[in-house]
């Protein structure tokens, strides 16, 4: 008998397989989890048409495919579950650093306009006092004197 292979048998699970690669790849890369996540949830649907395909007369398609999709249907399944959870993560994440960098920002700020600006005037009547107490004698010669 010739059967027939499912709309989304091998399509399915490439997408699952690279969703899972980039979602791995995400982990120590960050935003690359966001078409991770989408690759997913693509082909999740993509499997579920499917195999409500199969359900509908499974006499025609090939229990090979049915178990191709099952398999991609798993798969983007657990990719989707993952890479929703870190994306959340990383969310999170962002958005705690922006609300802690915007106080820091904020308190440095605030530290420059309290700041104390030093003129130059008090600058030399300091080290006026600090040459009066100096060891060194101007040894004073007069040069006229010479005939």
């Amino acid at each position: 008998m010739n059967y027939n292979k499912l709309s989304a048998d091998p399509t399915a699970l490439i997408l699952g397989v690279i969703a899972l690669v980039l979602m791995f790849l995400g982990f120590c890369c960050g935003l690359i989890v966001f078409i991770s996540l989408i690759l997913g949830i693509v082909g999740l649907v993509l499997s579920v048409k499917s195999l409500k395909e199969y359900d509908v007369d499974p006499s025609i398609y090939s229990p090979q495919s049915r178990q191709n999709v099952y398999i991609a249907k798993i798969i983007c399944l657990i990719t989707t579950i993952l890479s929703s959870l870190y994306f959340i993560v990383i969310v999170f994440a962002v958005f705690i650093y922006q609300v802690s960098f915007s106080d820091l920002v904020n308190n440095k700020i605030e530290e420059i306009k309290n700041q104390k600006f030093n003129d130059s005037i008090y600058l030399e009547e300091q080290t006026e006092q600090n040459y009066s107490n100096d060891s060194l004698y101007i040894d004073s010669t007069f040069v006229d004197s010479i005939k």
